[in-house]
Parts: structure tokens; sequence; C-alpha cells
């Protein structure tokens, strides 16, 4: 947070999630906007934009779409 100055975007990114401090700090943040991002949520993400990357990003990490059939109901 030290070194966001004011009206500054922040995006934190952990692998191992954040405490409830982490996210109270966020939230109270006046003047700066930051985003806590997950190991969860960066998965969603990268797939959610996956189409829209160029080739060199797609290779760092490859998405390949699995199929399988549903029971009926």
């Amino acid at each position: 947070m030290a070194v966001l100055g004011d009206d500054d975007v922040g995006l934190f990114v952990s692998a191992g999630g954040f405490t409830k401090d982490a996210h109270d700090e966020a939230r109270t943040q006046e003047k700066r906007r930051v985003t806590l991002v997950d190991l969860e949520r960066l998965v969603d993400l990268w797939i959610e934009h996956y189409s829209h990357l160029d080739e060199p990003a797609r290779r760092r990490l490859p998405l390949q779409p699995i199929w399988f059939l549903a029971p009926q109901s």
C-alpha cells in the first residue's frame, strides 16, 4: 500500500489468499482503489478473457477444453 499514491489503482495477487485484515484494508481505502485477486479469481479471469489474449499470452498458461457427457435429467 505504501507505494500507491493518492487516486492510484492497485492490484494485489496472491496464490495463498488474503487475511481478513487485508480485505478490510482494501475496502477502507478512500483515495486508492485496491483490488485483491486470489488464485481462484485469477484462474476465473484467465478463462473469461482467454479468447481475447494474443498467442504469446496464451502460451503462458494454455487452456484446453475437456468435454464430457452429462447424465440426462
